[in-house]
C-alpha cells in the first residue's frame, strides 16, 4: 500500500484534499469516487528512507497534544482534529504523517489503534497513555497531561543544552587557536631560528606543526569519518548498552545524569500509575521513555522483584541507578498510599535539582576548560618565545 496525496471536488464543486492508501492510482480514483469525490491531482507521498523511521520530535509534542485536548473538550470529531492538525504541520514529515493518521481514524480506527500502527513514530508513553484515556473516556484530560509532561521535558532538555554551549565553544575555540599557532605562526620562526639550538618545547611543536600542514587533508577526511564509525559502532546492540552504562558512573556527569532520569521516571511513572496502569506496565513503559538503554534494563530486573512479591522501593534499590532520597520518598510513598502524588513531587524536585546540577557542572567545567585552553595555547607560545629570548641574549 503506497500513501498518496491528493486534490478532489464534490458535486457542489467543492474542494478537498488529503492524504490516502491505496494499493495504486486507479485504486485511489475509485476510492474517492465511491466517497462522492472526483480526483483532480494526486501524488505519491509513499515515505522515504528516511520518514519510515521518523519520530515526531520531542518539541512538537506539547502543542499537539494540547491542540487534541482542546478541540476534543469542544467536542470536535477526532479526523476533524486530525485534518486541522494536518494543514497546520510544521514540517513535511509530520503532515504525512499526521494525514496517515487521520485517514485511519476516518476509516473506523481507534487514535489509539491509528497510532500503535505507525511503528514507532509517536513515544509509547502516549501512544499508551492515549489507550487509557479511550478507555476511561477521559482522553481530552490525558492529553492535557501529557502535554504538561512533554513540555517539562522539553525545557529541560533546553537547559541541559543551553549549559553545555559554552564549555562546547571553549573546547573548539582552544583546538582552533592551537592549529593557527602550530600551522601559521610557528613555522614563520623556523628559519630565522634554524641556526640557534633550540629547546625541546620548541622542537616538539615544530615537528607538530609541520606533521599537521602536511596530512591536514587527511584530518579533514579523518574526523568526519570518526564521527560516523562512533555513531555506526553505537548502533550495535551490546556497545549502546555499554555507553549508556558508562554515562551513569563518569565522574563529571553521571551526577548530572542521574538526576535527569530520576526525574524522568517520577515523572512518567506518575502520569501513568495516576491513570490507572499497573504497576507492572507501569515499569515496561517507563523503561522505553527513559532514553537510556542500561535503565531499561535494570527496570526490566526490577519488574521481575515486583511479580515475585517486592515493593516498589526494594525492587528499585537493588538496581542501584537511582538516588537514595527517591528511593526513601518512594518507600514512604508506598507506606502511606499517596505514591502517584509524590512521585509527581518527586519529578519536579529532581527537574529543579538536574537544573541546579547543570549551572554547577557548568561552573566547574568553564574554569578547567579556560585553564586547559590557556596551557594548550600557553605552550605554543612559550615554544616560540624561548628561543627569542635565548637569540635576544645571544645577540647581547
Amino acid at each position: 500500500m503506497a500513501l498518496y496525496r491528493y486534490n478532489a471536488r464534490d458535486r457542489e464543486n467543492r474542494k478537498y484534499k488529503g492524504v490516502k492508501e491505496a494499493g495504486s492510482e486507479a485504486e485511489l480514483v475509485k476510492a474517492l469516487l465511491e466517497d462522492g469525490l472526483y480526483c483532480c491531482s494526486l501524488k505519491n507521498e509513499e515515505r522515504t528512507a528516511s520518514m519510515k523511521h521518523f519520530t515526531v520530535p520531542l518539541k512538537l509534542l506539547p502543542p499537539l497534544c494540547s491542540q487534541v485536548s482542546s478541540m476534543l473538550a469542544a467536542g470536535v470529531p477526532q479526523a476533524e482534529i486530525l485534518k486541522t492538525a494536518c494543514k497546520t504541520a510544521a514540517n513535511r514529515e509530520m503532515k504525512a504523517l499526521l494525514g496517515e493518521l487521520e485517514e485511519k481514524v476516518h476509516k473506523g480506527q481507534t487514535l489509539f489503534e491509528a497510532m500503535e500502527s505507525m511503528h514507532g513514530c509517536f513515544p509509547k508513553l502516549l501512544v499508551y497513555m492515549v489507550q487509557t484515556g479511550e478507555t476511561s473516556g477521559t482522553l481530552d484530560h490525558i492529553l492535557e497531561k501529557m502535554s504538561s509532561y512533554y513540555e517539562k521535558e522539553v525545557e529541560m532538555a533546553g537547559k541541559v543544552r543551553i549549559a553545555m554551549i559554552y564549555p562546547c565553544i571553549l573546547f573548539f575555540a582552544s583546538i582552533g587557536a592551537s592549529a593557527f599557532l602550530l600551522t601559521s605562526v610557528l613555522p614563520q620562526f623556523r628559519v630565522m631560528l634554524a641556526e640557534y639550538e633550540l629547546p625541546a618545547i620548541t622542537r616538539f611543536m615544530m615537528k607538530a606543526g609541520a606533521y599537521l600542514q602536511d596530512n591536514w587533508l587527511l584530518y579533514v577526511c579523518f574526523l568526519p569519518l570518526l564521527l560516523l564509525f562512533m555513531m555506526a559502532l553505537f548502533a550495535v546492540p551490546w556497545l549502546r548498552l555499554r555507553r549508556d552504562q558508562m554515562i551513569l558512573y563518569i565522574p563529571v556527569i553521571s551526577g548530572l545524569m542521574k538526576t535527569i532520569y530520576t526525574s524522568r521516571f517520577a515523572s512518567a511513572f506518575s502520569v501513568l500509575y495516576g491513570s490507572g496502569t499497573g504497576i507492572l506496565e507501569c515499569m515496561d513503559i517507563t523503561g522505553h521513555v527513559m532514553g537510556n538503554t542500561w535503565i531499561e534494563k535494570k527496570l526490566i530486573e526490577a519488574a521481575v522483584g515486583l511479580q515475585k512479591g517486592e515493593s516498589l522501593s526494594q525492587a528499585l534499590s537493588r538496581q542501584r541507578i537511582f538516588h537514595p532520597v527517591f528511593l526513601s520518598m518512594v518507600a514512604a510513598a508506598e507506606e502511606s498510599g499517596h505514591l502517584e502524588a509524590v512521585l509527581k513531587q518527586a519529578g519536579i524536585y529532581y527537574e529543579k535539582a538536574a537544573e541546579q546540577s547543570a549551572v554547577r557542572m557548568v561552573t566547574l567545567l568553564e574554569p578547567c576548560m579556560i585553564l586547559i585552553m590557556a596551557a594548550v595555547v600557553g605552550s605554543i607560545v612559550l615554544s616560540i618565545m624561548l628561543p627569542v629570548f635565548s637569540m635576544y641574549t645571544a645577540m647581547l
